[in-house]
C-alpha cells in the first residue's frame, strides 16, 4: 500500500473525532495564551522573587511545549497535511523556532534568541520576542475560534461598535501595562491619567505626550508604547477586513454597506486574504524603513550599543508609518544630532507619506496584477478615489511647502540653504497633517506657519489610512460641491463621475461634527487651563492648536501638553479617541436606524447666505 492510501485509512479512523477534539483543543489554547500572557505581564512589569520568576518560566514553558503539541495535532487532522503547512507557513516557522529554542536551552542552556539579542546591545529583546510569539499564537487561536467555531455564531453586534470596543480593549491593556512599576524609570511610577493619557495617544496614533517618553519610560515601556502604536494603526486599517472576515458572527446586509464604506467591494469578499496582505505589507515597509534608518546612523550620534540603534530605527520607523509621532529621543526628530540629518528626515517622511496614502490607495496603485493589466489596456486607470485622494493630498502638500517657505523663510529657516530649507518645508508639509513628528520648533513658528498648520491637520490625510483629520476625500468633495453650487450645476462631478448624494452629505456631516467636537472642546480647554493662558509667552492660539492636534490625532504641539491640568488632558483624551474613531462610526454606532426613508414632504426653499 503507498502512502496516499495509508493516509487515506487514516483519514478515515480520525473522521468522527476531528471536528470535536479539535474544537476542544482551540479552547483550551485560547485559556492557555490568557494564562501566559498574564504571567508575562506580571514578569515583566513587576520585581517578583526567584521561586515567582521560575513559576512564571514554568507556565510559559509548558505554554509553548502546548502550542507545538496544538500545531502537530492540527497536521495529523487535516486531510491534506501538505497543503495545511504551505498554507499556514507562518505558524510553521514560530512552531520551528520554539522547537528549536526548547532542543537548545533544554540540551546546551541557553536560548539562540537570547543570544543573539544580547550580541547586538539589546538586553531585552529575547524576553520581547517571547511576548510577541505569545501574542501572535493567542490571535492565532481568536482567528480559529472565530472561523470554524460557535462561539460568535449568536453575537449580533453593530461593525462600529465592534471597531469602538477593540480601540477599548487595546487603551485599558496599555494603560494598566504603563502604570507597572518596570515600565518606568525610578521607583515614582506614572500616575494614572498620564498612563491613560500616553495610552490613549499611542493607540490612536497621535503623538502627544504627557510624559518625556525619552526619558520618564524605560526600554519595556518604549516597547509596548510602539506596540500600541502598531495595534493602533493596523487596527484602523485593518478594521473593515476583520469585521468582514467575521461576517458570519451575524452581521446583516445593512451593515456590510458600512463596513464597504472602508473597503472596496472586491476586497470585501477576500477579507481573510486581505487582513494578512494589510499585516504583511506594513510590516515590509517598516522593515525596509527601520533599515534605512540604521544605515543612516553615523558614528557621532549618541547610541551607545547597537542594540540602541537597532530599537530606535524600528521605532521610528513604526512610529512614522503609523502616524503615530512618539520618539524615543529627547526632543524628538528636533535633536541637536538629527536637525541636520536631511537624509533620515526624507525616509521619515516617505514613510509617513505611505502611511497617510492608506492602504486601499497603495494597492490600487501598486498591485502587480494590477499594474501589468494597465500596462496591457491603457484605457484601465486607477479607481476615482484613489485619483483624487492621490492628487488632493500632493496638492496640499504642494502648497503648504511653498507657504511654508514664504513664511519661514526670514525666520526659522534663516540659517538654511534651498536644498536644506526645501526638505524642512517639506517634512513639516507631510508630517503635519498626520505624525506629528517635527524637526523645527513649533513654539518658534511664525503665526501664519501656525495657522497654516492648523487648516492642515483638520484636513488630515487619506480614507483608510492611518492617519487623521476629517481626510482628504472629505475636503475635496466638500471643494467640489461648493464649486457645483457656485457654477449652477444640479450634480457634483469629478474626473468625469457623477458622486451620489449620499456622499457629499456625508462629507458635509463629517465636516459639521468635526468642526464642532473641535470648538466646543477647545471652549471647555479655555475654561480649564487659565493658567497656560495667563502665562506671558502663551495664548488662546496654543489652546486651539493643542486641540485640534488631539481630535485631528496628529501629535504637533507648541510645547504646552506636560503643562496641561487633568481635566485638560481628559478633554485631549476625549478628542484622541473621538478624532481617532471617526464621527461616522460613532454616529453609526449610537444612532438609531430609521425603518423607512421611502417618503417625502413636500418642498420649499428656505434662503441661504
Amino acid at each position: 500500500m503507498d502512502v496516499s492510501g495509508i493516509r487515506e485509512k487514516i483519514n478515515l479512523i480520525i473522521y468522527s473525532s476531528k471536528v470535536r477534539n479539535l474544537k476542544l483543543l482551540k479552547i483550551v489554547s485560547f485559556i492557555v495564551s490568557l494564562i501566559a500572557i498574564g504571567s508575562l505581564f506580571a514578569y515583566h512589569g513587576f520585581d517578583l522573587n526567584d521561586e515567582t520568576n521560575n513559576i512564571i518560566q514554568i507556565i510559559v514553558e509548558a505554554s509553548f511545549g502546548y502550542y507545538v503539541f496544538h500545531y502537530l495535532t492540527k497536521v495529523f487532522y487535516d486531510f491534506a497535511p501538505k497543503e495545511f503547512i504551505r498554507q499556514n507557513w507562518f505558524e510553521g516557522i514560530m512552531v520551528l523556532i520554539l522547537l528549536s529554542e526548547a532542543i537548545f536551552h533544554n540540551l546546551l542552556g541557553f536560548t539562540v534568541l537570547e543570544n543573539l539579542f544580547d550580541f547586538i546591545g539589546l538586553k531585552s529583546g529575547g524576553a520581547l520576542s517571547v511576548v510577541f510569539l505569545q501574542f501572535y499564537l493567542a490571535v492565532v487561536v481568536f482567528f480559529e475560534l472565530s472561523d470554524k467555531t460557535s462561539l460568535t455564531s449568536n453575537i449580533k453586534l453593530h461593525p462600529s461598535t465592534i471597531f469602538i470596543f477593540s480601540f477599548l480593549v487595546i487603551i485599558t491593556a496599555g494603560t494598566a501595562l504603563l502604570m507597572m512599576p518596570e515600565m518606568t524609570e525610578g521607583t515614582g511610577g506614572i500616575r494614572f491619567i498620564d498612563a491613560l493619557f500616553t495610552s490613549v495617544s499611542a493607540t490612536c496614533v497621535t503623538g502627544l505626550a504627557a510624559v518625556d517618553t525619552a526619558t520618564f519610560f524605560s526600554l519595556k515601556g518604549q516597547f509596548v508604547i510602539m506596540m500600541l502604536m502598531k495595534l493602533g494603526g493596523l487596527n484602523i486599517v485593518s478594521f473593515a477586513y476583520l469585521a468582514a472576515f467575521l461576517n458570519r458572527a451575524g452581521f446583516g446586509m445593512k451593515q456590510d454597506e458600512i463596513i464597504e464604506d472602508f473597503v472596496t467591494k472586491g476586497s470585501f469578499f477576500n477579507a481573510k486574504k486581505m487582513l494578512l496582505k494589510v499585516f504583511s505589507i506594513s510590516l515590509l515597509i517598516e522593515i525596509i524603513g527601520g533599515g534605512l534608518i540604521y544605515l543612516l546612523i553615523t558614528p557621532e550620534m549618541p547610541f551607545k550599543t547597537e542594540g540602541d540603534k537597532i530599537f530606535f530605527s524600528i521605532f521610528h520607523s513604526i512610529s512614522a508609518f503609523n502616524n503615530g509621532g512618539f520618539s524615543t529621543v529627547d526632543g524628538g526628530m528636533f535633536a541637536p544630532f538629527l536637525q541636520k540629518a536631511y537624509i533620515i528626515h526624507i525616509v521619515v517622511a516617505a514613510l509617513i507619506l505611505l502611511g497617510a496614502f492608506g492602504f486601499t490607495v497603495l494597492f490600487d496603485l501598486f498591485t502587480p496584477s494590477l499594474l501589468r493589466d494597465r500596462l496591457k489596456h491603457a484605457w484601465k486607470t486607477p479607481h476615482m478615489s484613489t485619483m483624487l485622494a492621490v492628487r488632493t493630498h500632493l496638492i496640499l502638500i504642494g502648497v503648504t511647502v511653498v507657504l511654508y517657505l514664504i513664511a519661514e523663510w526670514n525666520n526659522t529657516l534663516s540659517d538654511q540653504n534651498l536644498v536644506e530649507s526645501t526638505i524642512t518645508a517639506m517634512f513639516q508639509a507631510i508630517s503635519v497633517r498626520s505624525a506629528g513628528l517635527n524637526t523645527v520648533d513649533i513654539h518658534s513658528l511664525a503665526i501664519g506657519t501656525v495657522f497654516l498648520m492648523i487648516i492642515m491637520m483638520f484636513i488630515g490625510g487619506n480614507t483608510f489610512s492611518t492617519a487623521g483629520g476629517i481626510k482628504t476625500s472629505t475636503f475635496a468633495l466638500i471643494c467640489i460641491n461648493t464649486y457645483s453650487t457656485i457654477r449652477g450645476k444640479k450634480n457634483v462631478e469629478v474626473l468625469g463621475r457623477t458622486i451620489p448624494t449620499d456622499d457629499v452629505l456625508k462629507a458635509t456631516t463629517v465636516l459639521v461634527t468635526f468642526g464642532g467636537g473641535m470648538l466646543i472642546c477647545t471652549y471647555l480647554l479655555t475654561l480649564t487651563e487659565t493658567h497656560i493662558l495667563a502665562m506671558a509667552d502663551r495664548s488662546f492660539i496654543d489652546l486651539l492648536f493643542e486641540e485640534i492636534s488631539a481630535f485631528s490625532t496628529c501629535g504637533y504641539s507648541t510645547g504646552i501638553t506636560n503643562l496641561m491640568s487633568d481635566p485638560g488632558k481628559c478633554i485631549l483624551i476625549f478628542s484622541m479617541f473621538v478624532g481617532r474613531l471617526g464621527a461616522l462610526s460613532i454616529i453609526f454606532a449610537f444612532a438609531r436606524k430609521i425603518l423607512s426613508t421611502n417618503y417625502s414632504y413636500p418642498e420649499e426653499h428656505i434662503m441661504v447666505g
